[in-house]
């Protein structure tokens, strides 16, 4: 009997496990639709925005001018995310805050930590066998 209470709570978490990827699968894609969006958004505010920047650069016609301001935009939203990639390294830089948050990574660096310690300790003893 208790052996099927043990299938069915592996079962049970195999499920809840597959519902997380699941989860999370759906999340990155919504991550990947919003920073499209944040580029998007950007070229609707400089639509809206641009009867104040005729104002505020004193140019009667600047509607004439979004299509020189969008693609500029852009260029500056590339090479801020060049600048993150390259300079920063914002990807390397959030993998290892993951790694650091992680209590998976934990568990392993420190069992791999043990591990390293008992390699030395044999090495050690071996040498001063060896050298005996």
């Amino acid at each position: 009997m208790e052996n099927n209470s043990d299938k069915n709570v592996s079962a049970v978490r195999v499920r809840i496990a597959r519902w997380r990827e699941t989860f999370f699968a759906q999340k990155y894609r919504f991550d990947l639709g919003q920073s499209f969006l944040v580029v998007a958004n950007f070229t609707l505010l400089i639509i809206t925005a641009s009867d104040k920047l005729q104002i505020f650069f004193g140019i009667p016609r600047l509607r004439s001018l979004l299509i020189v301001i969008v693609p500029v935009g852009f260029i500056g939203v590339w090479l801020f995310g060049y600048f993150m990639d390259k300079v920063v390294r914002a990807a390397q830089m959030s993998e290892r805050q993951t790694v650091r948050r992680s209590e998976v990574w934990t568990r392993h660096n420190e069992q791999m930590d043990r591990i390293e310690n008992e390699m030395r300790e044999i090495r050690r003893m071996l040498e001063e066998k060896h050298s005996t």
